[in-house]
């Protein structure tokens, strides 16, 4: 039986020169498969800026992990409820729902824990798939943080 690339009589010059020109054609398909997607986004504009600030973040974190119980996320049929510990009462902050696949759907919620400390957020616009909760709230001059990744 006989096949176009015969490799057992070719020589091994013939041979490297086949890998490589595979290799050459494999490399500029994935360049052009990369040149031709539109819905590349970048995670946040202020990157840089946003690094920089990452002590504040861990700080904020922190704090939250000091409070005397969790805060709970829960996912029912009408959406999230977050249920923030009693001592937070009084603070206000900012719920961000973020779509890491397409910064254009990210969500921003301001709230105020006045008194109620379960916030309830609406899921039923929003895409399935990976969605990251991020909560920012401040008490008394005192920064929390925290991130929860949901699949909804």
């Amino acid at each position: 039986m006989t096949s176009i690339l015969n490799l057992e009589n070719m020589d091994w010059g013939k041979k490297i020169t086949i890998a490589y020109s595979s290799f050459v054609v494999f490399m500029v398909g994935l360049v052009y498969l990369c040149i031709q997607q539109k819905d590349i986004f970048l995670v946040t504009p202020d990157y840089y800026k946003e690094e920089l600030a990452y002590q504040e973040k861990i700080d904020a974190m922190n704090n939250v992990a000091a409070l005397s119980t969790d805060v709970n996320v829960d996912y029912t049929k009408q959406g999230l409820l977050v249920k923030f510990p009693e001592e937070v009462l009084g603070s206000k902050g900012q719920a961000t729902l973020y779509r890491p696949s397409n910064a254009g759907k990210d969500i921003h919620l301001p709230f105020q824990l006045t008194q109620n400390t379960v916030l309830p957020i609406s899921t039923a616009k929003l895409d399935k798939g990976l969605w990251v909760l991020k909560l920012n709230w401040e008490q008394d001059n005192k920064q929390y943080y925290l991130e929860q990744k949901l699949t909804l």
